[in-house]
């Protein structure tokens, strides 16, 4: 429905800001508390799990080129039952955003800003992503790019200072033989890092050459996990797992605990530009990608008032974010509810893919 178009790369950045983000924020700390050893098997068993909806949908995105979730479901089981199935997509791409600021605010009030309340900085995380969201999805991709520009080398930076200060000793047995994380909710929790392959299907009518996407959802997964696994290595090869495991955010161990190394003094401001950046685009990309879904259902010509009306509404509601707990919880409940819905509905759009249309040719690779 709307003329905006973004390329492969663009798509594939957008997805490694999710990574980025969420390697800083939340995901390592949900890992880490998932067992008593290091936890580089949790690690790869998320990812080995999201490849079941990764692959569902990388398969119906190929099906269908130029066409979103949205129209993939409007023709595969119709308008009202696909409104019904897709909504509830829209509405966790509404509520992540709020959540994450409210993380991202602790950190940044805790570490630099300590006389400013956690509710202002909150607001204005959500402001600047907000912003972005009403530019549009090509601008919000094109400042993705921008960031990542600058991201790459300082984490290049970051991991050179790094290995100095790592203590291999710590980060070892990499491999121990207890499933006991499988009963665990924080590494259910975690799966959430491994779903910014949503964003594709959302978008997949502004992607050119759509039917190879499937190379991009799965290299970036592997690419995201080689990351996920370095920062981890760096965490616990620094603290070990007993102190990185008392902690809700791996960037906020490093800048509380190891303050006053010259480790931390070499690179205090490179960890927060790392972060913050990914952080803020990566929620713009999901704030725009649900305005897009909604304006498609209503027939606006214009979606960026929704943004608008969508900033209020988060805005007015931002103080059920307030204890921090509750941003914590809401993370921690979503991931396993998103991923489990998400297969499903997959599924069902691709049982209904096949059953319409069986003798469909398969995309050229």
């Amino acid at each position: 429905m709307y003329s905006e178009k973004i390329s492969m790369l663009q798509i594939g950045l957008l997805m490694a800001s999710f990574f980025v983000a969420g390697a800083g924020l939340y995901y390592n700390g949900f890992l880490f508390q998932t067992v008593d050893y290091n936890p580089f098997v949790p690690l790869f068993s998320g990812l080995l799990l999201s490849f079941i909806p990764a692959g569902l949908a990388a398969w119906l995105c190929a099906r269908y080129p130029r066409k979103n979730i949205l129209t993939m479901a409007n023709e595969l089981v119709g308008p009202f039952f696909g409104f019904l199935i897709v909504f509830p997509l829209v509405v966790a791409h509404f509520t992540l955003p709020l959540a994450i600021s409210r993380i991202a605010s602790e950190l940044i009030v805790d570490v630099y800003l300590e006389q400013t309340p956690p509710w202002a900085m909150t607001v204005v995380l959500l402001s600047i992503s907000c912003w972005i969201a009403t530019l549009g999805t090509e601008a919000v991709a094109r400042t993705n790019d921008e960031h990542l520009v600058i991201i790459f080398p300082l984490t290049m930076i970051m991991f050179l200072l790094s290995f100095s200060d790592i203590r291999p000793e710590l980060t070892r047995p990499y491999l121990q033989v207890d499933f006991s994380y499988w009963i665990q909710p924080e590494f259910y929790g975690s799966l959430l890092l491994f779903l910014s392959f949503t964003i594709v299907l959302f978008l997949n009518n502004s992607i050119s050459h759509s039917t190879k996407i499937y190379r991009m959802i799965f290299g970036l997964k592997f690419i995201g996990a080689i990351y996920l696994f370095i920062t981890a290595y760096m965490i616990l090869g620094t603290l070990g797992m007993e102190m990185a495991a008392t902690f809700d955010q791996p960037l906020k161990v490093k800048m509380t605990t190891l303050r006053e190394t010259v480790f931390i003094e070499r690179i205090d401001i490179f960890l927060v530009l790392l972060w913050l950046f990914p952080t803020v685009t990566s929620k713009a990309v999901l704030i725009v990608t649900g305005a897009r879904a909604l304006g498609q259902w209503m027939s606006l010509p214009d979606y960026r008032r929704l943004v608008i009306i969508y900033y209020l509404v988060i805005i007015t509601l931002s103080p059920l974010m307030l204890p921090f707990q509750h941003a914590k919880r809401t993370l921690l409940y979503l991931g396993p509810i998103w991923m489990l819905y998400l297969t499903l509905i997959l599924l069902i759009l691709a049982v209904a893919s096949l059953w319409k249309n069986p003798q469909k040719a398969s995309p050229r690779r």
